[in-house]
């Protein structure tokens, strides 16, 4: 979705889009205050929305390693939030998971053995600054678009309307819900590192 596309959606949700069949002018009532506020309000919902429910998932490559101690420490990536599906290893053609690792903070891995090293994540959104032009997109995925522009509708009516406030909250809530990714079984071949 663009932010033009979410922009009009969000307007749409507040019956500010609008009038007689004709887009609402900007000179119209408190229309270039309310646009003036939605950037701000797509950014939240968006950090929001992709870091608490529908989180973003990433696979890199971990870049920098270097020994400390006896341990091999990798950079994660910049956009790193909080780990996924852990830690793999890339070894004669095979990718292995690791099990033991630790993280440094939360910009660094620590492992025992040197290599080629993934790692399964979530990742921050790419958050647009400023205002976005209407056809840069958004970082969101679709099914959760709508609950990111509920959010920016029921905070900018939340001073001049409180039922409808109340309404877009409560729909906001109740689709938070349904992105939920619920619990999910991984499963991998054990391998038996000792050789038996």
């Amino acid at each position: 979705m663009t932010y033009g596309d979410m922009r009009d959606y969000i307007l749409q949700l507040i019956n500010q889009y609008s009038m007689t069949g004709s887009k609402v002018p900007i000179t119209y009532n408190d229309q270039a205050d309310a646009l003036a506020r939605i950037p701000a309000l797509v950014r939240d919902a968006l950090a929001y929305v992709t870091t608490t429910t529908r989180r973003l998932r990433a696979v890199a490559e971990l870049a920098g390693p270097r020994q400390l101690g006896g341990l091999w420490v990798y950079d994660l990536p910049g956009d790193f939030f909080q780990a996924a599906g852990g830690l793999w290893r890339r070894e004669g053609g095979e990718v292995r998971r690791v099990h033991g690792y630790r993280f440094l903070g939360s910009r660094q891995v620590a492992v025992t053995k040197g290599g080629e090293y993934l790692l399964e994540y979530f990742r921050y959104p790419v958050i647009p600054r400023g205002t976005p032009g209407d056809h840069e997109p958004l970082d969101c995925p679709e099914e959760a678009a709508a609950a990111v522009a509920l959010y920016a509708a029921a905070h900018l009516v939340m001073d001049d309307n409180a039922y409808l406030y109340a309404a877009l909250y409560a729909e906001f809530e109740r689709r938070l819900q349904r992105l939920s990714e619920g619990v999910r079984a991984e499963w991998g071949r054990v391998v038996n590192d000792y050789g038996d």
